[in-house]
């Protein structure tokens, strides 16, 4: 049972959650019995076998918008993953826990299972601390923040293994905790069996291209820390001071801002510019990502946005996409020159920019070819599983 790994992940579905998916398949394709807990939309399968991996849902709770609804959310997620999490063991049994934050509480579970001899990777996604600050408008003397620290060094204290997503996170971390695990830096890459020119819906694609002249689009999840309500305000400028109409915006994504969002446009008078698609499957990803000239990085410059590394960055390189982003480290660490950098938070500057791009092709050929040659060089998935398989060697070096 040494090589048999339990994923424990809250916030997405599987396999929606590309990055998990990406984790798991790899180490299902180097002998690794692998089972994943998640939650479930409605119509999704309670268990269900892909490409060889276990999967076992919950149905998610209702999305979040105060303390109390998170707290009832992340209680039932809790009881729910814990639930399954025994079933697995005495089903399949696994030996390794692996949790993809957020949240950051699963360390619990994993402390319970290390009296079986159980190991604890901690996969860090997010900077759940600086998340809380930006997403609530909270100050560091907040309760929830010293919480939410102290999650997170009991979810390090407790792993034998600790993976972040880029070096400013591992940095920001290991700057605040005393105890050192074995530290990893695993970039997600884009996958291509997501983002992929034969996945296009070519009707789709046509209807899109015949509303409008040129489309941008924006991949993500969409909570209050993700700055589309930004995005809204800068494509109004785009729509009404700078009187372009022939500019459509393709926003693909879900989250608890959703429908706050959606009225938004329709308050700032741009609905007839904007698709929201809702949560997109890799149809809509591909058809819309090679529809669109243009990558929208919305999310404003802070302590949290400023460490953490963007998936969608490297989605829309892997597109060919330009991108327009505000001025973020881990934004630049991987466009380089194949981005526009805002600077300042700065809404009228980034809608500048966008018009900029959308009348400039030869720079938006230039700066997308820059994009996919970084991909292709520094951050396709070859090197990200290879440093997976690398932290994953150090739990058991005697079987490798």
């Amino acid at each position: 049972m040494k090589k048999s790994v339990l994923f424990l992940v809250q916030n997405l579905p599987v396999p929606q959650d590309r990055r998990v998916w990406m984790e798991a398949k790899t180490l299902r394709e180097n002998g690794f019995l692998v089972s994943v807990i998640s939650p479930r939309k409605k119509d999704q399968k309670k268990k269900e076998e892909i490409d060889g991996i276990h999967i076992y849902r919950y149905l998610e709770a209702p999305k979040a918008h105060g303390y109390m609804s998170y707290f009832w959310e992340y209680l039932y997620s809790y009881l729910m993953t814990f639930y399954l999490a025994i079933k697995i063991y005495f089903k399949r049994g696994f030996s390794i826990i692996h949790t993809a934050n957020p949240p950051d509480f699963f360390f619990s579970i994993a402390l319970i299972f290390r009296l079986f001899g159980v190991k604890f990777v901690y996969d860090q996604h997010d900077l759940m601390p600086e998340m809380m600050l930006c997403k609530f408008y909270k100050n560091k003397d907040s309760f929830f923040y010293k919480l939410l620290l102290m999650f997170e060094r009991l979810s390090y204290k407790t792993c034998a293994v600790h993976i972040a997503t880029c070096r400013s996170g591992q940095e920001k971390v290991l700057s605040r905790v005393k105890i050192k695990p074995k530290n990893f830096i695993v970039r997600s890459a884009p996958d291509l069996g997501q983002i992929n020119m034969t996945l296009v819906n070519e009707l789709k694609s046509k209807e899109a291209k015949k509303r409008f002249s040129y489309l941008g689009a924006y991949i993500g999840v969409m909570g209050p820390q993700d700055g589309v309500d930004k995005l809204l305000r800068s494509l109004r400028i785009i729509v009404h001071d700078f009187k372009r109409n022939d500019i459509g915006f393709v926003l693909m994504g879900d989250g608890d801002d959703f429908e706050r969002l959606v009225r938004m446009s329709q308050e700032l008078e741009i609905e007839n510019n904007v698709i929201f698609t809702g949560w997109a499957d890799k149809e809509i990803i591909s058809t819309y990502l090679f529809s669109s000239v243009i990558g929208l990085m919305p999310e404003p410059k802070n302590d949290y946005t400023d460490n953490s590394l963007h998936n969608k960055v490297l989605e829309y390189m892997s597109a060919g996409l330009p991108i327009v982003s505000y001025d973020l480290k881990e934004a630049r660490t991987s466009a380089e020159d194949a981005a526009i950098y805002i600077k300042g938070n700065n809404e009228k500057e980034f809608a500048r920019a966008v018009v900029f791009l959308a009348d400039n092709p030869e720079m938006r050929k230039k700066m997308g070819e820059k994009g996919k040659a970084r991909i292709e060089e520094k951050f396709n998935s070859s090197f990200s599983k290879e440093e997976l398989m690398k932290a994953y060697d150090s739990l058991f070096p005697e079987i490798n």
